[in-house]
């Protein structure tokens, strides 16, 4: 299927690795021009010689998302070499693993810096031009714990549950503007990230690898993790021309794990 956005430009945020390169590899497949942005700069690099070498095109720009003078230099670079932002991908790294009662005040307010001023930032750079142009889309990717909150996650269940209802708030604003906003909500993808949270679930249970990701893939009905090409498939998707009537939405890639009608 033509997706429809080829020619059209994207900043993928947290594009290094994991999801967020999944998503600006499958992006730069359709023929969107991509900016890629992540704080390693020799991961960026990988990533786009592996565009360029697939005939895509790809920039890249190291930033700290969690800056605000770091942010704004990533706003100029992307209008300055992308010339417009008609995609935006916003994507970053969890906080670390804790219980609420295990939450300090400083960590409640890290965790905040960390997901949700970011996503603001860079909405109020490009949502102005996206509905001047009447055209944007904006596909935040978050966790299935903004649908069933998840053990020991309790600043990520949380922050991103707050970064979710912000933006189902401003995809009603902005929906007569042909720009739509998205969340997608993975469940456990085979990233570093997971291996990271699974190996310390693991050590805290007390079983072996093979005995606790046996137990624990029989809560996804399909039997195995995600892979992110198949999670940025639906990113992809949601950026595209069929999928502009689809907006305010979570939409869950877990296979099938969250057990709620909604």
């Amino acid at each position: 299927m033509d997706f429809g956005i080829a020619g059209k430009k994207a900043l993928v945020c947290a594009a290094s690795k994991g999801l967020g390169r999944a998503s600006a590899v499958t992006l730069a497949k359709e023929g969107v021009e991509v900016m890629l942005c992540a704080r390693s700069v020799q991961s960026l690099d990988q990533v786009e010689q592996e565009i360029r070498q697939s005939g895509g095109r790809a920039h890249s720009h190291a930033c700290d998302l969690t800056d605000g003078a770091s942010r704004q230099s990533l706003i100029d670079a992307a209008n300055k070499v992308l010339g417009q932002v008609d995609i935006l991908i916003h994507n970053v790294g969890g906080p670390k693993a804790t219980t609420v009662e295990g939450t300090s005040l400083d960590d409640w307010r890290q965790g905040y810096e960390q997901l949700f001023p970011g996503i603001v930032h860079l909405n109020s750079a490009f949502l102005p031009a996206m509905k001047q142009r009447q055209w944007g889309r904006i596909v935040a990717i978050t966790s299935i714990s903004v649908l069933e909150p998840i053990a020991s996650l309790a600043i990520s269940n949380a922050m991103r549950a707050a970064v979710t209802a912000m933006l189902k708030t401003l995809a009603d604003e902005v929906a007569l503007a042909n720009v739509t906003i998205n969340c997608v909500a993975p469940g456990l993808i085979a990233t570093d990230r997971a291996e990271s949270l699974m190996q310390n679930r693991i050590e805290r249970s007390g079983l072996s690898r093979e005995d606790y990701m046996k137990d624990y893939l029989k809560s996804i009905p399909a039997g195995r993790l995600g892979d992110p090409a198949e999670f940025g498939a639906v990113v992809a998707f949601l950026c595209s021309q069929q999928a502009s009537y689809v907006t305010g939405s979570t939409i869950a890639v877990d296979g099938g794990k969250r057990r709620s009608t909604y």
